[in-house]
C-alpha cells in the first residue's frame, strides 16, 4: 500500500502538514550558526549537545508531523497543535540559551521565529501567555546562573538587557500577532458571510417569490442541461405544463389573495408528492419543479419517455384531488390539466414546450381535470 505524505481531497489538512515541514526548517536553519558556535566553543555542550539537539529537533517535528497526519490533531480546537509547538520551541530555546555564552543575543533568534508561525491561528491572549511562559522562564534561568553571586556586574546588567529586550519585542509581536490574527478571522466572517449572500441572490434569481418554488428562467436552464444530455447520451426527457382549472374563477370570487394562497398550496402539494414519487431514482423533485407564469406549473422529468411521465402526473391528480385547499374563505376544490410532451431528437426546448402547451390546451378542451399527449 503507498503511503502519501499529503492526504488527497483534503487541503486543510495538507496546508498545516506543509507548514509543520517549515517549523522542522526552521529548526534546521540554525544548526549552521549553532555548529559555528560549537565550534569556536560559545556553546557549552559541543558537538554531542549539537547531536541531541539536532534529534531532537526532528523527533519533536516527527511527532507533530504525525498527530496531524493521521488525524490525531482533530480531536483539538486547534488541529495545527501551534501553542504546543511554540512552547516547545521556547523550551528548547531556553535550554541552548542556558548552554551558551557570549552568542546568547544570537540566539535569541529562536524566540521570535517561533512566535512569527503564531501568526497562523493563535490569539493575542494566546500569544501574551506564551510571552509570560518565556519571560518566566527566561528569568528563572537568570536566578539558576546568578543564585550566590554579585547582581552589581557588567555581566548581569547585560543579562538584563537581553531579558528586557526579549519581553518587550515578544510583547510587540504579541499584539502584532494577535491584530493579524483578528484580520484574518475578520476576513473568514466576511467572506462566509458573502458567500451566504451571493446564495441567497442566487436562490432568488432562480426561485419564484410568490410560492417558493424555481421560476421559467431555471426550468429552461434545465430543459436545455437535459436537451444536451439526450443529444450526447441518446437519452430522453418529458415535460409536464400542469394548469389550474378555473383559477380566475378563484380571483374573481374570492380575490387575488385567495388566488394566491391556491397558487401556494398547489406548489406545496406537488412538492410534497412529488418527494415520495421515485419516476426518477437520479433527480431531487425540488431541481425539476417550478411555477412556469401565471398557474401553470412545469414539471421536468429527466430519462422519463412519455408514458412514466402520464403515469407520474395521474399519480400527483390523485393525491390534490384528494382532498381541498385550505384557505381563508374555508376548503376550496382545486383540480388541474396537464399537457405532457416527450422530448425528440435535435428539436429545440421551445418546441417541445410548444408541443405540451398545444396537449394542455387540448386536455382543457376536453373538458379539463385530465391529462393529454403531445402526438
Amino acid at each position: 500500500m503507498r503511503f502519501a505524505i499529503f492526504p488527497a481531497n483534503d487541503p486543510a489538512r495538507t496546508s498545516r502538514l506543509k507548514r509543520q515541514l517549515m517549523a522542522l526548517g526552521s529548526y534546521l536553519m540554525y544548526l549552521l550558526p549553532l555548529t559555528y558556535a560549537v565550534h569556536y566553543g560559545w556553546v557549552r555542550f559541543g558537538y554531542p549537545g549539537l547531536a541531541l539537539f539536532v534529534a531532537t529537533s526532528i523527533a519533536i517535528n516527527l511527532v507533530f508531523f504525525i498527530a496531524i497526519r493521521t488525524g490525531f490533531s482533530l480531536r483539538y480546537k486547534d488541529p495545527s497543535l501551534l501553542l504546543p509547538q511554540i512552547a516547545v520551541s521556547i523550551a528548547l530555546a531556553l535550554l541552548i540559551i542556558h548552554n551558551a555564552n557570549e552568542v546568547r543575543s544570537i540566539l535569541l533568534l529562536p524566540f521570535y521565529t517561533g512566535f512569527f508561525f503564531g501568526i497562523f491561528g493563535l490569539s493575542t491572549r494566546q500569544y501574551l501567555g506564551l510571552t509570560i511562559a518565556a519571560s518566566i522562564g527566561y528569568a528563572g534561568m537568570m536566578v539558576l546562573e546568578f543564585v550566590g553571586r554579585s547582581l552589581d556586574t557588567d555581566q548581569f546588567h547585560l543579562e538584563l538587557l537581553r531579558f528586557l529586550t526579549l519581553v518587550m519585542i515578544l510583547l510587540w509581536l504579541s499584539f502584532l500577532g494577535g491584530y493579524v490574527a483578528w484580520l484574518r478571522s475578520s476576513l473568514a466572517r466576511r467572506k462566509n458571510a458573502l458567500a451566504t449572500a451571493l446564495n441567497k441572490l442566487e436562490q432568488l434569481a432562480s426561485r419564484d417569490e410568490l410560492t417558493g418554488v424555481f421560476n421559467r428562467r431555471h426550468l429552461i436552464e434545465l430543459m436545455e442541461h437535459e436537451k444536451e444530455r439526450a443529444e450526447r447520451f441518446g437519452d430522453t426527457f418529458s415535460v409536464c405544463l400542469l394548469d389550474i382549472d378555473h383559477f380566475k374563477r378563484f380571483n374573481d370570487t374570492h380575490g387575488h389573495q385567495v388566488g394566491d394562497e391556491v397558487l401556494q398550496g398547489f406548489s406545496q402539494r406537488m412538492r410534497a408528492q412529488a418527494r415520495g414519487i421515485d419516476w426518477l431514482g437520479r433527480q431531487e423533485a425540488d431541481n425539476t419543479f417550478g411555477r412556469y407564469g401565471g398557474e401553470e406549473f412545469l414539471l421536468v422529468q429527466p430519462r422519463t419517455p412519455i408514458a412514466g411521465a402520464l403515469h407520474c402526473v395521474e399519480r400527483i391528480r390523485r393525491a390534490v384531488n384528494a382532498a381541498p385547499f385550505e384557505t381563508r374563505v374555508g376548503p376550496l376544490q382545486v383540480t388541474f390539466s396537464a399537457g405532457i410532451a416527450e422530448y425528440q431528437r435535435d428539436e429545440s426546448v421551445v418546441a417541445t414546450l410548444n408541443r405540451a402547451d398545444a396537449a394542455l390546451y387540448k386536455a382543457k378542451n376536453g373538458g379539463r381535470n385530465r391529462s393529454e399527449l403531445a402526438p
